[in-house]
């Protein structure tokens, strides 16, 4: 039954189709570069210190030595992630809104993650005494 095989599906609104989904991404590639403000840049900085003291209190109350699980490395992917978001509205620079949702995307795959335990194996965010075990290991097994 091919009844609806030549119908025209009715768009919703809200989609685009996929050629303008195409021509958006691109002019987006080529025209937009967007930047952190210097309001979004102070807001992240912040936040950072504040991540990486919390980060510091964990590790001080679970008498647990971890590695801390926000470095400079991760602070420049949660500068891109923000970047990204103001580039999907093709803004030249960044709000606190897309500062705010790159810290929540970070926090619920990263920071949780980390605090949890389930992490465990990921280099930077194991236990030292952990670290160590799996040398240890590697070595016997490579003899």
């Amino acid at each position: 039954m091919k009844i609806h095989l030549n119908r025209e599906q009715a768009a919703v609104e809200g989609e685009m189709n996929i050629e303008m989904l195409k021509k958006y991404i691109a002019y987006a590639r080529a025209k937009c570069g967007p930047r952190l403000s210097e309001k979004s840049a102070a807001k992240l900085g912040h936040k950072y210190v504040m991540m990486r003291t919390s980060a510091r209190e964990h590790e001080h109350d679970s008498n647990k030595r971890l590695s801390i699980p926000i470095t400079v490395r991760q602070l420049e992917s949660i500068v891109r992630i923000s970047e990204s978001l103001a580039k999907m509205r093709l803004e030249p620079f960044t709000t606190d809104a897309d500062v705010e949702e790159s810290l929540r995307l970070f926090q619920v795959s990263t920071l949780e993650s980390a605090m949890s335990g389930s992490l465990a194996g990921v280099e930077g965010l194991t236990a030292l005494e952990d670290q160590e075990e799996v040398r240890k290991v590697e070595r016997q097994l490579k003899q």
